[in-house]
């Protein structure tokens, strides 16, 4: 735990102590005041830490958890590879084994890049790569993260192992090192188990130019996908019966699914999500066909309030690529009083 406590004040000045599920938390900026409070918050529930440079208005001893708005620099890129597993539990050893080795895919095909090697971490549930940069806290390296997490999560993620576009707000907190991970109830399958880091002998930077150059490849492909969906698929204006779209699939053709919850909610990114001023998971989810009517939207975001499926419709323009029948297909006519055209 030392190690990385000395890696965190060495590269973000200070940083938060959160304690969940009390939500207790305390700013430190030295090893011992760090090591003073795990110990007084370790006992039950679960240790987490930011990982970037506060602004100076931030002062050590704070107990306010901190905003995306009182980070400076972005010193940390925290890349999160979770099992896919029911809910509120701890993973079993495939899961987490699956979880590792999807990490580890991911850390050389960035070595293949020239990207210096990342901090390999283990959260006790999933698996962690944690790569040093300095970034400005602004809304151009904003929408550099974007693009690179969005990417990368529809690169890496897959049935067994999700990448967590998430975690890219300047002020996430990440799991401590060498503290228990209490998530759900502990059983012989699904054990509690400690976070472990482990930092490389030459822990470099990942210069920024590497950092913007890949975001502006995933940018340029998903711009060539949704030229070629555009192209190659029949636009029928307004004819499409939404009670047959394939929500699922018209996220991910925007590289904008994370993934299923349960049921038939799903997991999105917004596609007004540069209007918010933060982002957590499950933000936003989508309601597939349960063959009762129309898929739905969902996004709690104040910007946002208000928002149904119909604006999604309304902002892309292709749903009717995406349903399976065209209206009037069918017999039935329960959704004419809420059919709209879409152009």
């Amino acid at each position: 735990m030392s190690a990385w406590l000395k890696a965190l004040l060495a590269d973000a000045g200070r940083f938060e102590i959160r304690h969940l599920p009390s939500g207790r938390s305390i700013v430190v900026d030295d090893l011992e005041k760090a090591k003073a409070a795990i110990d007084g918050r370790s006992c039950i529930g679960s240790l987490y830490t930011t990982l970037n440079r506060p602004g100076a208005h931030v002062e050590a001893g704070s107990t306010s958890a901190l905003r995306d708005a009182d980070i400076d620099r972005i010193v940390l890129l925290p890349f999160d590879f979770d099992p896919v597993r029911p809910p509120h539990c701890a993973s079993t050893d495939a899961e987490l084994q699956a979880a590792l080795v999807a990490r580890d895919a991911f850390v050389r095909a960035m070595a293949s890049r020239g990207w210096p090697a990342p901090a390999l971490a283990c959260s006790g549930n999933g698996a962690h790569a944690i790569y040093r940069t300095f970034l400005p806290n602004g809304d151009e390296t904003r929408e550099i993260l974007r693009a690179l997490y969005r990417g990368l999560a529809a690169r890496y993620s897959d049935d067994e192992v999700l990448f967590d576009p998430s975690v890219r707000n300047p002020a996430r907190i990440w799991r401590l090192y060498g503290t228990e991970n209490r998530k759900g109830t502990p059983t012989r399958d699904r054990p509690h188990r400690v976070a472990a880091v482990r930092l490389p002998a030459d822990w470099r930077r990942v210069p920024t130019k590497e950092v913007e150059r890949l975001a502006s490849e995933f940018v340029r492909r998903q711009v060539d996908r949704q030229s070629e969906h555009r192209l190659d698929r029949p636009r029928r204006s307004g004819r499409g019966d939404y009670a047959s779209l394939d929500v699922v699939g018209w996220f991910a053709a925007y590289g904008a699914y994370v993934g299923h919850l349960e049921g038939n909610v799903h997991e999105v990114v917004c596609p007004w999500e540069r209007e918010h001023s933060s982002s957590s998971p499950r933000d936003t989810i989508v309601f597939a066909d349960d063959g009762r009517g129309w898929p739905g939207f969902f996004c709690h975001h104040n910007h946002c309030a208000g928002r149904t499926i119909r604006d999604v419709m309304l902002l892309w323009g292709d749903a009717d690529s995406w349903c399976a029948r065209q209206w009037g297909d069918r017999k039935s006519t329960r959704l004419n009083s809420s059919h709209i055209a879409v152009s």
